[in-house]
């Protein structure tokens, strides 16, 4: 089953050999494949086979959770699978078998403990697998996989001091392991088995060294000095992961790549048949080749806009002899320039999200830059604002060409997480006079622009400054754009409408679909936003979730959205939650709308207004979808008629991951129409996601109250 439009695309072709090639990262094309092949691995009893068709095993489960969490998947049915890791431990011994009632032992107990931690399941009740596992784990083996089960759910053991000396025994004078033909997989095995126990590293120069050494020709690391193995090389990178260290990734890249098959799945030699343990050995090296690199886990796609279609520039224009596209990226290169330089794109922008993943080489005056909301100036340079990039200029907002100042510097926390010569990120958020501006991760400028005559649309442009010899490079370059809703729009697309409330007038957003016709009855969706659109702009509502999605795919929504703007929140009685139902009766008054088929939904705060709006007028909603947002379980009873999507991501906060779990068992125990989708290694913004699929959207355009009791009997 295919879950989002961003994804559904044809199967890619297979990686040929190793030097076919240079193989940079996997792309997000090639992740959401392999995360679509992972998912087909689901059975109905909620686990994980190792072959599609297989029979369900806690190993299989394992593999599968964290091949989805490293592609950014989804587990088709999270709530089953968790029943099913539950239902492999023994209350009795405290081990977990492979499969229910089958026989325990130390490595499927860690197995165990592991799809605990990955689905972030309560580790109380399994507080009695660490005592079976500090019991049984003699061996090395043993505990090498038995310290990865206490990691699993950050927990320490009494026995620890115990199984260090076990690591340690027969440990080399440099403080390598093993002999010249098992030096890479001992050393490599019982390195990370002691940094999983937090144990602090002597001898780490002499086991990096000995780790770098023995990389062989095409990248792996063997077993027997021979041919490269995927389990040494697990046990390396694992190493070199935790020690921040780095053998010659491009090389493990290129061998990788070349097991990589037509399906999205890998091998163990080029060409051969995958499975799921293979597929997860290799995508976590590349997962951890990407980390050590500063490239970001992965690159969330869905509801973006590519701006470089990784090989030509087609869209940008600029001086070609210093711009190319090259092995996935746009490459910026001088000599030495007396004048900067801007490769820009033909389109132009007004409010939107932007992303990139960026690398400057050259020496410490190397300076580059993000232009936005800018234009061509005549001969070499750009007007406008600028995320700017370089030795003194991390993370700040300059104003090229125009003020030509600093407008706010970058932030001391974000300029600190820079990672010179390395990959570092970019985010950059315009809306109206406000702009934010991200540096991996961590904001680096909050500014509003308090000058109205600013242009807030332009070109965006990649920058080549002056000076000495330098290489830029972007990829990942993505683009949100917002909808900007305005009081003379005429037809289809976002009006800026107005109605009085409780409190007097308020402004709202009204989506009308390309085909609108006032001879057609059409159905509503309306849409509750979170927190930080708090206001009363009537704007910057429609600018973030379902909005962003119904302006990119304007021809997959035949119906009205309505984005009403809270000042407070959205709790039942309040007067938002009162203006944003004379917003829905404003509509029904003015425009043919379908009273049977309206739809709520919302996102964080939203979320939490659908299940408060929702509950306390369900005979006027025919479904609701509540992304990210926390209800109470006892409104089960008073939604069981109604159908209810829950939504969020599995690294948003454990409370409201927890809650939205909470609130679809018991929407089911109460007899209710319920869905649950929770995304792998996906935080709070999982409204993307959610309104880029193409099922849920059609799923609430297409419910109705015809025939349905909408309140609990």
């Amino acid at each position: 089953m295919t879950y989002f439009r961003s994804i559904a695309i044809a199967a890619l072709a297979v990686f040929a050999v190793a030097n076919a090639r240079q193989v940079q990262a996997q792309t997000p094309k090639e992740l959401a494949q392999t995360a679509r092949y992972v998912a087909a691995f689901q059975n109905p009893d909620g686990g994980f086979a190792g072959a599609v068709g297989g029979k369900s095993s806690l190993g299989g489960t394992s593999s599968g959770l964290k091949n989805l969490k490293y592609t950014a998947g989804t587990v088709p049915d999270v709530l089953k699978c968790i029943a099913f890791v539950e239902s492999c431990f023994n209350k009795e011994t405290g081990g977990f078998s492979q499969t229910p009632g089958g026989k325990t032992d130390v490595a499927t107990t860690s197995i165990g403990l592991m799809c605990v931690g990955e689905l972030k399941i309560d580790s109380k009740p399994f507080a009695k697998a660490l005592e079976y596992l500090a019991e049984n784990a003699k061996s090395f083996e043993e505990v090498r996989i038995a310290v990865a089960g206490f990691e699993a759910i950050n927990a320490k053991s009494p026995v620890f001091e115990k199984w260090t000396a076990i690591v340690n025994e027969g440990r080399n004078a440099d403080g390598t392991w093993g002999n010249d033909v098992t030096k890479g997989k001992d050393t490599g095995g019982h390195t990370a088995a002691l940094l999983r126990m937090g144990v602090k590293l002597d001898h780490r120069e002499a086991i990096v060294a000995a780790l770098r050494a023995t990389q062989q020709a095409d990248g792996g690391w063997s077993a027997d000095g021979k041919k490269s193995d995927l389990g040494t090389s697990y046990r390396v990178m694992r190493s070199f992961y935790m020690m921040k260290e780095r053998p010659d990734l491009e090389r493990l890249r290129n061998w990788l790549g070349s097991l990589r098959q037509s399906d999205g799945g890998y091998a163990s030699t080029p060409g051969g048949v995958p499975d799921m343990s293979t597929t997860y050995s290799c995508t976590i090296m590349l997962y951890w080749a990407r980390l050590l690199e500063g490239e970001p886990a992965t690159v969330e796609t869905i509801g973006f806009v590519p701006l470089f279609d990784g090989k030509s520039l087609e869209g940008w224009e600029g001086d070609t002899k210093l711009w190319a596209a090259k092995d996935g990226k746009i490459v910026g290169t001088s000599t030495g320039m007396k004048n900067n330089n801007f490769l820009a794109t033909k389109a132009s922008y007004g409010d939107f999200i932007f992303k990139c993943t960026f690398r400057v080489r050259g020496d410490d005056s190397a300076n580059s830059g993000v232009q936005f909301r800018s234009v061509r100036v005549p001969g070499h340079e750009m007007s406008g604002y600028q995320a700017d990039i370089g030795q003194g200029y991390w993370g700040c907002l300059y104003d090229e060409s125009r003020r030509n100042k600093i407008l706010v510097q970058g932030s001391p926390k974000a300029v600190e997480s820079i990672r010179k010569n390395d990959w570092n990120t970019y985010m950059i958020r315009a809306m109206g006079d406000k702009i934010t501006l991200t540096l991996n991760g961590v904001t680096s400028v909050m500014y509003t622009e308090p000058d109205a005559a600013i242009a807030r649309d332009g070109k965006i442009a990649l920058q080549i400054h002056a000076g000495n010899a330098l290489t830029v490079e972007f990829k990942d370059i993505y683009i949100q754009p917002m909808p900007i809703p305005t009081a003379d729009k005429t037809g289809h697309g976002f009006h800026l409408k107005t109605v009085e409330g409780p409190d007097g007038t308020r402004k709202y957003g009204l989506y009308l679909p390309r085909d609108y016709d006032a001879k057609k009855t059409y159905p509503v969706v309306m849409f509750l936003h979170g927190s930080g659109e708090r206001g009363s702009d009537g704007i910057t509502s429609s600018q973030v979730g379902m909005g962003t999605s119904l302006l990119a795919n304007p021809d997959d929504f035949p119906g009205i959205a309505i984005f009403p703007q809270a000042k407070q929140g959205w709790a039942a009685n309040s007067n938002d939650a009162k203006a944003a139902l004379a917003a829905l009766d404003d509509v029904i008054k003015n425009y043919k709308v379908d009273k049977d088929r309206i739809a709520l939904t919302g996102i964080s705060m939203g979320g939490f207004g659908t299940w408060e709006i929702g509950t306390a007028n369900a005979d006027r909603f025919s479904a609701m979808a509540a992304v990210c947002g926390r209800g109470k379980p006892e409104m089960a009873s008073s939604l069981k008629g109604m159908p209810v999507w829950v939504v969020c991501g599995d690294e948003d906060g454990i409370a409201t991951v927890n809650n939205s779990r909470t609130m679809a068992k018991a929407l089911k125990d109460a007899g209710g129409n319920v869905k649950y989708t929770e995304y792998r290694a996906v935080g709070h913004n999982s409204w993307d996601r959610a309104y880029n699929d193409l099922v849920l959207l059609d799923w609430l355009l297409t419910q109705s109250r015809r025939g349905r009791t909408t309140k609990g009997d």
